[in-house]
């Protein structure tokens, strides 16, 4: 005799598990992969900062701003980056020997800003 009652396999659960928890890209942010100068580098005094993300930016809305060891805000002119998922900001005058911390904000194509730090040291 047939039965109409159904019962659905383990394998099935499986693959709702695992779709489930897939991770989901359209939500992705921005995310910073790399900087010149890099995180805790010492380096000479650059005459670019450039931050590279892991998205394109929405690059009128994303920022570069740079304060020293005392918190002195330095002033930086937007500069050209290399490609559309990086930003870049030149030092108005060269920097002196000292901590300098950077803060961003980018705004990746999903519209949502992300934040961040890192610090760098001019010999």
């Amino acid at each position: 005799m047939f039965s109409s009652k159904r019962t659905m396999s383990p394998a099935f659960f499986g693959v709702l598990a695992v779709v489930a928890l897939a991770p989901n890209h359209a939500a992705a942010h921005a995310q910073l992969v790399s900087a010149e100068p890099s995180a805790d580098a010492t380096v000479a005094a650059p005459d670019t900062i450039t931050l590279h993300f892991s998205e394109a930016l929405e690059a009128r809305v994303s920022s570069i701003n740079v304060v020293d060891a005392g918190g002195h805000s330095v002033a930086v002119t937007p500069a050209e980056a290399p490609d559309a998922s990086s930003l870049a900001a030149a030092p108005d005058s060269p920097l002196a020997p000292g901590t300098y911390t950077v803060s961003w904000t980018a705004v990746g194509d999903d519209g949502h800003p992300v934040q961040g730090t890192l610090s760098f040291i001019v010999e």
